[in-house]
């Protein structure tokens, strides 16, 4: 099926003017094959002039800022721009800290009139501290109206150190956002065109991409007739995701060229959580092929790299991928706002408890290399948190006793009878571990360890 499989060199250093606007290279400055707002952090000054640099930085760079954000505040990673992860602020009196922890913008306190005329006061702070620090300084003496006595202090501390914490996060929350479709297609477009100028430069500047160049740079044409919705047949990216093991840490393009179609189309994926396909060229003839370019977001100024594979036509009679355009407005805007509601109600809370026990699992593991009965109690207990967290995200009562036995059952009981003093990397304890989180898992979407 496959003429041609080979990983592609990077030769960007061949392209001697800016494919935007014909200016001399190299530039002064780099540019980011993948924004630095995404998390990438490898820059090169031979794709683009500083000009067409900067004229991307002042809005079109910023589209998929809301995307982003939430990705990195959940899996608590910052980008390049961001002097650290960034906060989600909501509609309401709160925002979402990393690991989408929720938070008060400032102490919040309710007062209810009670029949006999009496207040009753309701006092919430983000931490006990931040209690005490509004209890000794002047957010006590605001909200009374005067100084407060030394025995009304001394009884809200005492009433602050007996309160129980109560987490709130780990479920959906609502959110203000502003979608700019235009900006965003632009931004992958521009994004696209530099991978295919970093390893083919000679396709970038051909005649079939000005449209799609003209579009990403000047805003010429109408987005709608470069965006599309594209299902794969061979999503290269998924794949790649599955192999390396990276996850939200990668952004990566694919680009496909399709005789069967005359298409030649490209599909950016951002954090691994966002996709975005747009035309880069029609009336395509030639062999059918994919470039997929991958680059890690872990700060470390790597390269990106890039795999190209060529088809045999007559083994693969198919096409690569079926494409398929937005209809009206209407449409269009409700589609993108269904996508961004699954994301911020669903994926953005399952990906910070997600995170959060990946992050328990890495402490518990530099505690005690050896299984023991303690730390098997420990796991046991960060999974059934786990469960109990996605259940407040999908609004389902869980029966802790439930999901305790299924654990069990699906290879705790085997871990604490044949395991004990193993080492946590030995691949039995690895494989038994996954295998009870993923039964349970399973089981929770089954509705087994459900209550009722």
């Amino acid at each position: 099926m496959f003429t041609r499989f080979e990983k592609l060199s990077r030769r960007a250093s061949e392209l001697k003017n800016c494919f935007y606007c014909g200016a001399f290279l190299p530039a002064i400055s780099g540019e980011h094959i993948f924004n630095s707002s995404w998390g990438s952090s490898y820059k090169d000054k031979n794709l683009i002039c500083c000009q067409c640099n900067f004229s991307f930085s002042n809005s079109t760079d910023k589209a998929f800022l809301i995307y982003v954000q939430a990705v990195m505040n959940s899996w608590v990673f910052k980008g390049e721009r961001h002097q650290k992860v960034p906060k989600i602020v909501l509609e309401n009196e709160y925002f979402l800290d990393q690991g989408a922890k929720l938070k008060l913008k400032q102490p919040l306190i309710e007062d209810e009139i009670l029949p006999d005329e009496s207040i009753k006061s309701r006092l919430t702070f983000n931490s006990k501290s931040e209690a005490k620090r509004w209890t000794e300084g002047d957010g006590m003496a605001t909200w009374l109206g005067r100084p407060p006595l030394a025995e009304e202090q001394e009884q809200l501390k005492k009433i602050i150190i007996e309160t129980q914490l109560d987490r709130t996060d780990a479920k959906p929350q609502p959110i203000s956002y502003q979608l700019n479709l235009r900006e965003q297609y632009r931004s992958t477009a521009h994004t696209i065109l530099k991978c295919l100028a970093f390893f083919l430069p000679e396709w970038v500047q051909e005649d079939l991409t000005k449209p799609i160049r003209e579009f990403a740079r000047y805003d010429k044409g109408d987005w709608r007739t470069f965006a599309i919705e594209t299902k794969e047949l061979f999503p290269v990216a998924e794949q790649a995701t599955k192999h390396l093991g990276l996850g939200v840490h990668q952004n990566s393009v694919e680009i496909y060229w399709n005789s069967s179609t005359k298409m030649v189309v490209g599909v950016l994926t951002i954090l691994n959580r966002v996709k975005r396909s747009v035309v880069i060229a029609q009336d395509y003839s030639g062999s059918d092929s994919i470039l997929y370019v991958v680059e890690g977001t872990h700060g470390s100024n790597k390269p990106p790299d890039s795999v190209f594979i060529e088809f045999d036509q007559k083994q693969f009679p198919l096409p690569l991928f079926s494409v398929q355009y937005f209809s009206s407005p209407n449409n269009i805007y409700q589609y993108f706002h269904n996508e961004l509601a699954t994301l911020m109600g669903i994926y953005y809370p399952i990906d910070a408890i997600t995170a959060r026990l990946m992050q328990e699992i890495e402490k518990n593991n530099k505690k005690n290399l050896k299984l023991d009965h303690v730390s098997l109690e420990e796991y046991l207990n960060l999974f059934l948190s786990f469960l109990l967290d996605l259940g407040k995200v999908t609004g389902t009562s869980v029966d802790m006793t439930k999901a305790r036995s299924k654990l069990i059952e699906y290879g705790f009981a085997n871990l604490a009878h044949q395991h004990i003093g193993k080492l946590y990397t030995d691949p039995d304890v690895e494989s038994l571990m996954t295998l009870a989180f993923e039964g349970a898992v399973k089981d929770f979407h089954a509705g087994v360890i459900s209550i009722g």
